[in-house]
Parts: structure tokens; C-alpha cells; sequence
């Protein structure tokens, strides 16, 4: 299964420029078979999720958040459909625990993409994964941000972080299994299996 685990829609993204079912209709014309909705603070709602999902079976879309916390960084978030990381400002010791708390996964979205640092203490709060491609990951640093993950001992993810159809398809990761649900998706990532695809030059 290919699946993008960061993508955006202009209804809960202000900064995305096409509409969730224009990126769905993109995800598929490419050859993904499922995607995360991810946007900037905002959830998508369960039942909307199911209607999605209903509509365009058997392409697979799951919900998830992109969180800014306090220390300038972009964490995603899966498998946690709680409102209160919509409602409130977020340190990242402070996700980190909420997110383990309630079983999800995260990982840092574009390291390096605003300054020359990861501005959160990954050492001591380990993600589940590092992205390490994506259309705002820099070339450069996609090789260090693996070392990292390595030396950490976590995952990378390939995603394409869509704001606009076009970047469908250009990185995506190919789990090994079809989940079942996504608290099964989130498994399956946790454990490794599945390989990090970047077509990005």
C-alpha cells in the first residue's frame, strides 16, 4: 500500500491552495491508495472521514494534525482524534506526553526546513519518526536527517506535505500490510514496516 502521511486542504489549511477532494482525486490519479490529512491545527472530524472514505473506497483516507509548538517546530500527529490539540498552544515535552499517553505517533515534519537545527530536544523525547523527504525537507539535509533517525534509532517518512495536487506522488511509503483501521496504521509505522519512498531530485 502507498500512502502519503502529510497532506493538506484549503477548507483547514489557509495555506494550502486545493480542496480536500481535489487532493483525494490527485492521490489516486498518481497511484497512492491512501492518505493522512494533516492539516495545520485542525482535525477532520470522524464522520467526515467516513463519508470519505465510503465515496472513494477502496482509496483509504485516515485523519490526522499538524501541531506548531511553542519552540517553532512542526510535529505530525496520528491516531489521536482528541479536540484538545486543536484548542490549545503546545510545548513539544508537553505533546510528546500527551501523544504517548494516548498511544499515537508523531514525527517531525521538514526538519531543518526554517533553521540549521531540530529546535526540539528529539535526545531526551524521541518522535517515531523524522521526515526525510518531502517537498520542504531540504535537499541537503535529507542524508543527515536519516543519520539522525539511525543514531536515534527511529523511523523516516517520505511524504509529499501537498499544499496543491501537483505534489501528489512525488514521495510517498510503501507499507508492507494493509491496515486494518488506524490504530492498526500506527502500528504498522511504529514497527518499521514499510519502506520510505522520495522521487524528489
Amino acid at each position: 500500500m502507498k500512502i502519503d502521511l502529510h497532506v493538506h486542504s484549503s477548507e483547514r489549511s489557509p495555506c494550502a491552495k486545493s480542496r480536500e477532494e481535489e487532493q483525494i482525486q490527485a492521490a489516486i490519479a498518481c497511484g497512492l491508495n491512501a492518505m493522512v490529512m494533516t492539516d495545520h491545527g485542525r482535525l477532520v472530524l470522524q464522520a467526515h472521514l467516513d463519508a470519505l472514505n465510503q465515496k472513494y473506497a477502496p482509496f483509504r483516507i485516515f485523519g490526522g494534525v499538524e501541531i506548531t509548538v511553542e519552540e517553532k517546530e512542526d510535529v505530525l500527529v496520528l491516531g489521536i482524534h482528541d479536540p484538545v490539540l486543536e484548542s490549545r498552544k503546545w510545548t513539544y515535552p508537553e505533546l510528546y506526553a500527551f501523544v504517548r499517553r494516548y498511544d499515537g505517533w508523531m514525527a517531525i515534519a521538514h526538519p531543518f526546513r526554517y533553521r540549521p537545527t531540530i529546535n526540539v530536544d528529539i535526545e531526551h523525547y524521541p518522535p517515531d519518526a523524522l521526515e526525510a523527504c518531502s517537498m520542504n525537507v531540504p535537499r541537503g539535509e535529507r542524508q543527515h536527517i536519516r543519520e539522525i533517525a539511525k543514531w536515534l534509532g527511529i523511523q523516516v517518512v517520505c511524504n509529499s506535505d501537498a499544499h496543491v495536487t501537483q505534489s501528489l506522488g512525488v514521495a510517498y511509503n510503501c507499507l508492507n500490510e494493509i491496515p486494518a483501521d488506524e490504530a492498526d496504521l500506527v502500528q504498522l509505522l511504529r514497527s518499521g514496516a514499510y519502506a520510505c519512498v522520495c522521487m524528489l531530485m
